[in-house]
């Protein structure tokens, strides 16, 4: 399974967010071209373009700031990148089974959102500009060789409504400059400016974007808490010079009200909880089972899997059980107690032989089966097929 620390290999996952994560690029290498080639190919790659939809935005062309017609045809693609351009393919992990597992780690692990792209570029070609993104980077190359440049931030931590069309990028020399070599990995913080070129020939690169929660984001989620408040829907005291002091004291009087709300109803937990249970899984259908009974045609040796996606358990005193959360999916649980319970969404790949003996006082056909069609009907665990 490809984790955090085999991806930073051999830099230490604690080190690297000590020394680089959201401070500085740096280019890791483990002396392995092969690392990523089980991970994506130009097979993957021309598997995706013969099958999936050949759709815009999802599919798009570009070549240092030229502007290209929505693609219509596969011949679009085709001259196009004969022509120089680079071809990005968006939202890999939710096209491509090894790259969904990847981003299900990445996402259990760091608890933030990731998104997976595809840049294929043509031998001594340039796709972009001098740019920076509102997103952390991970640049993993796949075949051939790319040549980068990365200047520090003049715009600190941009979010999307910052691009940097907005600004001129920076003066001077890089502070980082090399070639991405097949298996090596490129870091660039959000807000450092960066542009490539591929070498001399044909380039393929994954670009892993890391889209984590600010204070603006937990300020908007407070917002939204407030709507439900009369206080703060109240209309203010008329803001006239002379009424200014009531208006000033009608809003001290609300952020006092509000500090003490948020410690009382324990907002930040309940913030942190919704991230944390936030992440639609790329997998969510498990067909015949989901169907119709016989939901389990190989009984104790029926394989199931559960989809890497943080899950949140809370008791539930209405049942006498617990109400389980994950993604935007929730169920309603009894007659388990916790331990037993967390067992069922700590293990990824498991049995029916493997619940039978985590329950081993159920009865399969009357208590066991029940919980489980329950759990696979609602997406919370896949069959694995035969």
């Amino acid at each position: 399974m490809r984790t955090f620390a085999n991806l930073l290999h051999p830099i230490s996952p604690s080190d690297f967010i000590d020394q680089y994560w959201t401070q500085k690029a740096i280019l890791i290498s483990d002396n392995n071209p092969s690392k990523f080639a089980d991970l994506f190919s130009w097979e993957s790659l021309n598997q995706i373009l013969n099958l999936y939809p050949l759709k815009s935005p999802e599919i798009r062309l570009s070549q240092s700031g030229k502007k290209f017609q929505p693609i219509q045809t596969a011949r679009d693609i085709i001259k196009a990148c004969q022509s120089g351009a680079t071809l990005v393919v968006d939202r890999l992990h939710q096209k491509n089974e090894n790259i969904a597992k990847l981003a299900e780690q990445l996402r259990l692990e760091l608890g933030h959102r990731i998104q997976v792209n595809s840049y294929s570029s043509p031998g001594r070609q340039q796709g972009f500009t001098c740019h920076y993104d509102s997103h952390e980077v991970f640049i993993l190359q796949i075949a051939g060789q790319k040549h980068w440049r990365v200047f520090f931030e003049n715009f600190p931590y941009p979010i999307s409504e910052t691009p940097s069309s907005q600004f001129t990028p920076p003066e001077g020399n890089p502070y980082l400059e090399q070639t991405l070599n097949p298996g090596e990995l490129l870091y660039i913080p959000r807000g450092h400016w960066h542009d490539a070129i591929a070498v001399a020939e044909p380039s393929l690169h994954l670009t892993l974007g890391i889209d984590g929660p600010t204070g603006l984001d937990f300020s908007d989620w407070l917002t939204e808490q407030l709507q439900t408040s009369p206080q703060w829907r109240q209309t203010l005291p008329f803001l006239t010079p002379n009424n200014r002091s009531a208006c000033r004291e009608h809003l001290q009087k609300l952020i006092k009200t509000w500090q003490q709300q948020i410690e009382e109803d324990s907002l930040i937990e309940r913030y942190l909880d919704e991230q944390c249970s936030k992440g639609q899984p790329s997998r969510q259908f498990s067909f015949p089972a989901q169907l119709s009974h016989p939901q389990f045609p190989d009984g104790l040796f029926t394989q199931f899997y559960r989809p890497q996606q943080p899950v949140l358990i809370e008791i539930n005193s209405k049942i006498g059980g617990y109400t389980v959360k994950t993604g935007e999916k929730k169920i309603a649980l009894a007659g388990l107690d916790l331990s037993r319970l967390e067992k069922l969404f700590t293990s990824e790949n498991f049995t029916g032989l493997d619940v039978q003996t985590w329950l081993a006082d159920f009865d399969w056909e009357t208590e066991i089966v029940p919980l489980l069609t329950q759990l696979v009907q609602n997406g919370i665990l896949l069959v694995v097929s035969s």
